[in-house]
């Protein structure tokens, strides 16, 4: 998920601070979620709402989501 909004952030020429300005999320936390994955749920709707799309979020708590965090893990994997 971390290389995917990367991926978009610099689609579209955004620095980490201009992210971070677009998104409410300081600058810190996004350079920590890119090098390690770790972020807040609320930081990372955030980012998904400036540089993805919500309504994968939905998802995460469908029952025909994935219901473990290796299925979730496994599933970011298949899509990357």
């Amino acid at each position: 998920m971390a290389t995917a909004l990367r991926k978009q952030r610099k689609a579209r020429k955004h620095s980490r601070q201009k992210a971070a300005e677009f998104s409410g999320v300081p600058s810190a936390t996004i350079r920590r979620f890119e090098a390690t994955g770790e972020i807040s749920l609320r930081q990372f709707l955030m980012l998904c709402a400036t540089y993805g799309d919500l309504t994968h979020a939905d998802k995460l708590f469908s029952a025909t989501g994935p219901a473990t965090m290796d299925e979730l893990l496994a599933t970011h994997r298949d899509s990357s």
